[in-house]
């Protein structure tokens, strides 16, 4: 059976899939942990449910930060510790995550009937990735040589 995560020109394919609001979800894991996130191309920074730091062994640090969401919603924000994302057996990178209370984002899903989210894939890992998003296969594609 052909690995769904590696294609054959030395990038991964993660598979994705639409939400009912048609946000875009995928599975990955969180220093060993599978978790529910979703991709997002106009958050600057990869976010973490700040409810979920013992779920996925996140360690805080620094000190809390203003943030703004997409709605002009004011979050507070710790910063975290260098946290290992990857996929299936595979590491991709070696990130920070902003932890934030994600109380209004999952509301706002589960009542348009979509599934709680853990976490939030955000342009810091999607640039440096030098991710691609196929809408017509509903696949993230990352390019192995910008690992980092």
């Amino acid at each position: 059976m052909k690995n769904p995560f590696k294609s054959d020109t030395n990038t991964h394919v993660i598979p994705l899939r639409f939400t009912n609001s048609k946000h875009l979800i995928c599975q990955l894991y969180l220093n060993g942990v599978e978790g529910n996130f979703l991709i997002d191309t106009g958050a600057s920074n990869s976010c973490l449910d700040n409810t979920l730091t013992d779920k996925f062994s996140v360690l805080q640090e620094g000190e809390e930060l203003p943030l703004t969401s997409a709605g002009n919603e004011k979050l507070n924000a710790m910063g975290s510790q260098k946290s290992n994302l990857g996929i299936a057996n595979k590491s991709l990178a070696s990130i920070a995550f902003m932890l934030i209370d994600m109380k209004t984002i999952n509301a706002a899903l589960i009542e348009q009937g979509d599934d709680k989210i853990e976490g939030i894939i955000g342009a810091d890992f999607l640039h440096k990735k030098k991710a691609r998003i196929d809408y017509d296969q509903s696949c993230l594609v990352l390019k192995e040589s910008s690992w980092f």
